[in-house]
């Protein structure tokens, strides 16, 4: 006994017969004078009509393509079935894939008596040789009528039965493609949907709802056309007569028109046996396709505006899931599938070796018509500079691709500043050198999905640095103090806080081959200040510099270096400012000492004379620090003439070191 479905009737099939379909047009397609029409197909996006028609012995196809006003062109007979009848192969009840680049059609192939089940593919605009469907579809019986959901994914067929009513009587069968594009074992539809007596099954864009020819009881006589639907892989709804549509002709080859809405089909008269013109009628509400959104358009090169073959996968946006994959024509970039459903989803267009490009849409239009550029190159600015001057580096840049050197050579357009494109599908590598400076790697996957065509990286050379260690006499064991640090090579300056450990030692990591002036000033302690370099090339030691500082006491001296003044005058020179400014950084720093300010002469002149000069010098010194925000009351000037000399007058070289400037700790008191 045939196996059975769960159906479902509602209140569908009692609303058919409420509202009557209507024949709008009785010769919808221009079929040649003399010639009878056989059958009727449709492709889901509504855009190419198969018309087979017969004359006598002679049998062909016509196939029509619809036109931008929404009717269809003059059929054309050159097409690839007429090409398979020339060869000897005749192919019967063809059935087109949503966009009609497959065909599907049953034939007697291979010396065999029965039809089998084959397809050809349009790929870059060649058709292919016939391809059967495979054992899983195929048997020893006649499978006929196939018909591809437009979604690719489940192939409707019908198997003939032996002493049927009709010769061309069939069981509906359906198989579901497999994820490697096989086919799953072939079953039979259960009853009450199939009942035995099926013929040219044409599933519509919804992939649910199915427009049969059937026999059955309670029919019209002969075929008649039904609605069926299927809900889901086990829920149908009860099959539906399409009422006055049917009437004691055989109805037969159904196919509906997605854009015009409107179902064609062909009829013929069972006691004449003659048939008329495809028929055009219009469906009341109840028995037409859900509604779908066609969406439709070109995949084009971005830059050559080239059509492109691409892939498009749909993704639910909430789950992720995969839901189809579509593909543009190689040849033309056209692209054409319909969507269902109230959920938001990716279109996600790509091509190998190509960009992604992905847009959220909801399915809510009867279409969508869009074109979609996609690239296979990105452009790529690479900014090299200094870590820590921000200065641009010109360097070397070495490029690897999928682990193998590149072509891809960049091109400096200012100093540090390089632009290159790259071919998308590759994992680069780029190497970025400079003498003096640590090797920067940038990794960058463009293997993976590439959306935007443009990219820019800042690259920061770090310079190669050597160690510095310091060794502070004098400063208290594990004592944290500022060192002022003016690079003289590049101009910059920085301070860094260090502690150093028992013994006095600390360590500074300084750029190689730089030239540095170091200054340590800790409060409570007297300054340190020296010029160093950093050679370029290790010697395998550490660069030792040793400083000496003193603890503010009182009675303390220290000689100010470099203060000078105009001949015979006490108007400071410009280049006493640097010392004098550290002068006033000591006291700002301890914030409690008061200091005496003293001027000294060498033993040329008279007393009365280097005594006033000294004085008069003394308090131009006072002046300047005072004018940069010292409060007076913490100086006091003195001039001591040619009374303290630090070495004895005997020759000019002496006398240079006598005409000094000292400061001198008054108290420290305030500064504890």
């Amino acid at each position: 006994m045939k196996r059975k479905v769960l159906t479902m009737s509602l209140a569908l099939a009692l609303a058919a017969g409420e509202v009557s379909a209507q024949i709008t047009n009785n010769n919808a397609f221009a079929v040649p004078d003399g010639f009878k029409t056989v059958s009727v197909n449709i492709s889901a996006n509504g855009q190419i009509a198969i018309v087979g028609i017969q004359k006598d012995e002679q049998f062909k196809y016509l196939f029509f393509k619809k036109n931008n006003n929404g009717s269809f062109s003059a059929g054309n007979e050159n097409n690839p079935l007429n090409s398979m009848i020339s060869s000897g192969v005749v192919p019967f009840n063809p059935s087109q894939s949503s966009d009609g680049n497959e065909i599907y059609f049953a034939c007697a192939a291979d010396g065999s008596q029965n039809t089998d089940i084959y397809y050809i593919s349009k790929v870059n605009g060649v058709w292919s040789e016939k391809q059967s469907v495979g054992s899983n579809v195929n048997s020893e019986a006649n499978e006929q009528y196939p018909a591809i959901s437009p979604d690719g994914n489940t192939l409707y067929f019908t198997r003939l039965v032996d002493g049927g009513v009709d010769k061309r009587c069939g069981a509906l069968y359906l198989a579901n493609r497999l994820p490697g594009g096989e086919w799953e074992k072939a079953v039979d539809v259960p009853e009450p949907v199939s009942l035995g007596c099926e013929a040219s099954p044409y599933v519509c864009p919804d992939n649910k709802t199915i427009y049969i020819s059937s026999i059955r009881e309670g029919g019209k006589g002969g075929f008649d056309i039904y609605y069926l639907s299927r809900l889901n892989e086990k829920l149908w709804v009860i099959p539906i007569s399409a009422d006055t549509i049917n009437n004691t002709m055989d109805e037969f080859s159904p196919a509906w028109d997605s854009q015009k809405k409107v179902l064609y089909f062909a009829a013929q008269d069972v006691k004449k046996k003659s048939n008329i013109n495809p028929v055009e009628a219009s469906l009341p509400d109840n028995l037409k396709p859900a509604k779908v959104t066609r969406y439709h358009g070109k995949t084009l090169d971005l830059v050559s505006n080239k059509p492109l073959g691409a892939n498009i996968t749909v993704t639910d946006v909430f789950s992720s899931k995969v839901l189809d994959v579509f593909k543009s024509d190689g040849i033309t970039g056209e692209y054409d599938f319909f969507l269902s459903g109230l959920t938001n989803v990716f279109l996600d267009f790509s091509a190998p070796d190509y960009s992604h490009a992905i847009v959220e849409t909801k399915p809510k239009d009867d279409e969508v018509k869009q074109d979609y550029k996609i690239f296979n190159k990105v452009s790529l600015q690479l900014n090299v500079f200094d870590s820590d001057m921000f200065e641009a580096l010109s360097s070397e840049i070495v490029i690897t691709a999928d682990g193998k050197k590149s072509n891809v050579k960049p091109a400096e357009f200012s100093k540090g500043r390089y632009k290159m494109e790259l071919p998308i599908g590759k994992n680069y590598e780029f190497t970025i050198k400079k003498d003096m400076y640590m090797d920067y790697v940038l990794k960058m996957d463009l293997s993976q999905v590439v959306i935007f065509d443009s990219f820019e990286r800042d690259v920061e050379l770090v310079s190669d640095k050597s160690k510095v260690k310091f060794k502070v006499n004098g400063l208290a064991p594990n004592m944290t103090t500022d060192i002022t640090i003016i690079d003289l090579s590049t101009e910059s300056k920085f301070t860094t806080s260090v502690t150093t450990d028992q013994n006095g030692n600390c360590d500074i990591m300084l750029r190689k081959g730089d030239t540095y002036k170091i200054s340590i000033m800790a409060p409570g302690y007297t300054m340190f200040e020296k010029d160093i370099n950093v050679p370029v090339v290790a010697k395998g030691e550490d660069i030792m510099v040793i400083a000496n500082i003193s603890k503010l006491e009182e009675d303390v001296k220290i000689e100010i270096p470099n203060v000078n003044f105009e001949f015979n005058s006490f108007t400071l020179d410009a280049s006493s400012y640097e010392p004098l400014n550290k002068v006033v950084t000591l006291l700002k720093v301890n914030t409690g000492i008061e200091i005496e300010l003293s001027a000294h002469t060498d033993d040329k002149g008279s007393d009365d004379y280097n005594n006033k000069l000294s004085d008069q010098r003394a308090a131009a010194v006072a002046a300047y620090i005072v004018s940069k925000g010292i409060d007076p009351a913490r100086l006091v000037s003195k001039g001591y003439g040619k009374t303290q000399p630090l070495v004895p007058n005997i020759n000019d070289e002496n006398r240079a070191k006598n005409r000094r400037v000292e400061l001198k700790i008054l108290s420290t008191k305030s500064n504890q």
